[in-house]
């Protein structure tokens, strides 16, 4: 009796729908990981990049497929924006999702958590750790699933927190030497999902959108940032099938069918 199946999760599971559903000759959308790219040229407004950054990584604790996890600034501004971009995570409060105060909330789950925590980790031994990565200590957290947001620099493009996707509180931070470079980085995962790019200049925005290689792209937006009207979905491993939301996922529930009629 089922005619369409529309997954939203985990790549290895999402791909064995895939082929289950393509064997049974069903109908299959799925929409799976994401390990996307905020990219910061040289003539970005620093604050309101830091802001994108912190909003499109922290925000819902990092916990979204179309979250920050990879920050690519241009070398003319990188030390300027990291000690920004350090500071200002710093500054961000780890608590209860119901205060209007709290930026960061717990992960949803103890397991998620500790995956977070293990990536964490690994990203030590990989990375600079600049900031952030541990459990909170305050009291008034022990009951919770929290984990302080973290950022490293000095990753390689190989390193496991620049290619598996964290589902957390993570930024790996990279430093291009020009545009070029930055889509080069941007462009270097199998995933496709979501992209942003912060930059005064129309025509590398333009370039940008032409460039990288996914279904969502942001100009001084960030990553995470979707419109329930607009078709939603990515390129490589991010997604396969037609797009979610919007007139795309209006399509994907409908039989087309067409009629031929005549005179007698």
């Amino acid at each position: 009796d089922v005619k369409a199946i529309s997954f939203t999760g985990s790549n290895q599971v999402g791909q064995q729908i895939q082929k289950q559903a393509i064997e049974h000759g069903k109908k299959v959308q799925t929409e799976m990981g994401g390990k996307n790219p905020l990219v910061v040229l040289a003539d970005a407004d620093l604050e309101k990049a830091v802001e994108i950054a912190v909003g499109g990584a922290f925000k819902s604790t990092g916990q979204k497929c179309t979250a920050t996890s990879r920050v690519i600034v241009e070398e003319g501004i990188y030390e300027a924006f990291r000690d920004r971009l350090v500071a200002r995570t710093k500054e961000l409060k780890v608590g209860d999702p119901l205060n209007e105060e709290t930026y960061i909330g717990p992960a949803v789950s103890k397991s998620q958590r500790d995956g977070v925590l293990e990536m964490i980790d690994t990203g030590k031994s990989e990375a600079t750790l600049l900031c952030g990565g541990e459990i909170p200590t305050e009291e008034e957290l022990a009951n919770g699933y929290y984990v302080r947001p973290a950022i490293f620099e000095n990753v390689a493009q190989d390193a496991r927190i620049a290619r598996e996707e964290i589902f957390g509180p993570v930024i790996a931070l990279f430093k291009a030497g020009n545009y070029e470079e930055a889509v080069k980085m941007a462009n270097d995962t199998e995933y496709g999902l979501s992209a942003a790019i912060c930059t005064n200049n129309l025509t590398a925005a333009q370039r940008f959108i032409e460039d990288v290689e996914v279904g969502l792209v942001h100009v001084n937006s960030e990553t995470a940032g979707t419109e329930p009207q607009m078709p939603f979905g990515g390129c490589k491993n991010s997604s396969a099938g037609s797009r979610e939301q919007g007139k795309s996922a209006v399509e994907f529930y409908t039989e087309v069918k067409t009629v031929y009629m005549d005179r007698i």
